[in-house]
């Protein structure tokens, strides 16, 4: 059996609005095993944003325990957790979160700065996920001379480019059309079945839901439901390779 790589322990997400506390988690249990590819989906202002941060250590739970990889991250100072997240795991958002100044080369070169790494490893390395991602004639292109299906394309490439053993992804789809959106569904099947990334996935689509092996509900801060589901992985024809 797969070890588990994140584990939520009891957890619960709490804002002050005022005098009146929002309880946005309240008490939540989550295992994801190693190389699992598992989506979060619930209703708008049911919580699989803020379930997806905290299990990704962008947020502090207000209480209970959050795991990666074993290690708690709650005992963890901001550097640590920083320093975890930047080896550990890819973030890929739905309004891709690019650098406009900068080229896709660039963009993609830059997490591998925050590592120290010599600049002509990450060149090396970000001119490798930019051609793997079928982008090797865009990289000194400026997110706004790209497509929104490019721009996540690049998106994901900054993601992989610190080889990170888990992918998460909110909404990725979100803001491209349908064959751009499919696209990258087919990008993120390939990471999972020839790479073996855990991949954490929120969206309201259900048939983009479907493309994982498991489904977490969550409703009203609460996991309703988490169920195996038979992959609807079928590609459809898209501009990747």
């Amino acid at each position: 059996m797969s070890s588990p790589v994140i584990e939520a322990r009891r957890v619960t997400k709490t804002y002050v609005m005022g005098d009146s506390p929002l309880h946005v988690l309240k008490g939540v249990d989550v295992l994801v095993k190693r190389g699992e590819y598992v989506s979060i989906t619930g209703p708008s202002g049911s919580g699989k944003t803020t379930l997806l941060d905290v299990l990704s250590g962008l947020l502090r739970p207000t209480s209970g325990e959050i795991l990666i990889d074993g290690s708690p991250i709650s005992k963890m100072d901001d550097n640590e957790l920083a320093l975890m997240r930047g080896k550990t795991i890819g973030f890929v958002f739905q309004t891709f979160n690019l650098i406009n100044r900068m080229t896709a080369l660039e963009n993609v070169m830059l997490p591998l700065w925050f590592q120290g790494i010599s600049l002509s490893e990450r060149k090396a390395r970000a001119e490798q996920v930019l051609r793997e991602v079928g982008l090797g004639d865009r990289m000194d292109h400026k997110p706004m001379q790209l497509s929104g299906g490019q721009r996540q394309r690049v998106a994901i490439a900054r993601a992989l480019a610190v080889d990170p053993d888990i992918i998460v992804a909110d909404e990725p789809t979100g803001n491209l059309d349908s064959v751009s959106g499919a696209t990258i569904l087919n990008i993120l099947d390939e990471l999972h079945e020839k790479r073996n990334k855990t991949i954490l996935m929120v969206t309201h689509e259900k048939y983009v839901a479907e493309r994982a092996e498991r489904i977490i509900h969550i409703k009203d801060g609460l996991i309703e439901n988490s169920m195996l589901v038979k992959r609807k992985s079928s590609r459809v024809k898209g501009d990747y390779k």
